[in-house]
């Protein structure tokens, strides 16, 4: 199997998402200071890597955007009231 460069960018692009998304919890769990600091740096170059892998695809229309529409953007905002209802503590 022969993977072009959409391919192989959209793989490195899924990559940075879990490591992104293992950084984090990494982070919030650690109980050392200077690991913690450690990891939310690592966790903010990963960040910075996948903005640029994820614009260069957008740029080339190889990652395809949804525009929402006023019925999504209005029930979205909707859900997220109720949220903070039934929630209050979210409001921090």
């Amino acid at each position: 199997m022969i993977l072009d460069d959409r391919d192989m960018i959209a793989d490195a692009l899924l990559m940075q998402k879990q490591l992104i998304h293992t950084y984090m919890m990494a982070e919030r769990e650690s109980a050392n200071s200077h690991l913690r600091e450690a990891l939310h740096d690592l966790h903010g170059e990963e960040e910075d890597l996948h903005a640029k892998m994820f614009h260069s695809m957008h740029q080339r229309d190889w990652y395809k955007t949804p525009v929402a529409g006023r019925q999504a953007i209005e029930s979205a905002i909707l859900n997220w009231e109720q949220r903070l209802v039934q929630n209050p503590e979210l409001r921090a």
